[in-house]
């Protein structure tokens, strides 16, 4: 009768540190590669009014903030509700450097223009965006 285990301690112990390993070198990894990706906003809406009609723009030398080029413009099509946080990547264009806004509008009709990655040559990186009733605090993290 066979009554050796298929597994020893050891070997768990030695299997179970070398995954730890290869998932703490790909986290690293990530974290680094992070700021490379495509640009990402996150709005954290922490006031009591709805968020809607949210647009990022971006704007160049080239292209002024009021043009309707192709890829200048990205509507975000979902609200953002009173305590809610949404995070995307709008899909722009830029050719050389420029600068990206973020316009909404609250649920009393309220407008807001907020730049949200002042200067950009490569629309990668990220943007927080927190909105409470008193304020709007943006967090950039651009390249």
């Amino acid at each position: 009768m066979n009554t050796r285990r298929p597994f020893s301690k050891r070997k768990i112990i030695i299997l179970s540190t070398v995954i730890l390993f290869i998932g703490l070198v790909i986290s690293m990894v990530y974290q680094a590669l992070d700021p490379f990706r495509h640009l990402r906003i996150t709005i954290h809406n922490q006031s009591d009014y709805d968020l809607s009609n949210i647009t990022a723009r971006v704007s160049s030398g080239v292209d002024s903030f009021n043009t309707n080029n192709e890829g200048t413009i990205y509507n975000l099509n979902k609200a953002v509700p009173s305590g809610e946080q949404v995070k995307f990547a709008p899909q722009l264009q830029l050719s050389g450097e420029g600068s990206v806004y973020l316009e909404f509008t609250n649920s009393r009709g309220e407008t807001y223009n907020k730049t949200v990655c002042g200067y950009t040559e490569y629309l990668s990186g990220n943007s927080y965006v927190t909105v409470t009733n008193e304020t709007i605090t943006v967090r950039e993290d651009c390249m």
